[in-house]
């Protein structure tokens, strides 16, 4: 896995994460029980950074401690 921090092109801070095809191979063989966690204090950042896989959008949602002060964004706009 490649993490990096950069600028993008509208000025606003970017994290960056490229995963291998071996972190891909893991999420594939257990959706939803892997989960990579990128430590924000390594990279200078305020906060972690939490990389999981599931089915479907509702299974990754049922995967999170989901709680009032929670903002959840789904994307629907990609496609599988």
């Amino acid at each position: 896995m490649i993490k990096a921090l950069t600028t993008g092109e509208d000025g606003r801070p970017l994290v960056v994460i490229g995963l291998s095809f071996g972190n891909l191979d893991r999420f594939r063989a257990a959706p939803g029980d892997t989960f990579i966690k990128v430590d924000g204090k390594e990279m200078g950042l305020p906060v972690d950074i939490v990389i999981f896989s599931g089915e479907t959008e509702a299974h990754c949602a049922a995967s999170l401690p989901i709680g009032p002060e929670t903002k959840v964004h789904i994307d629907r706009s990609q496609k599988n």
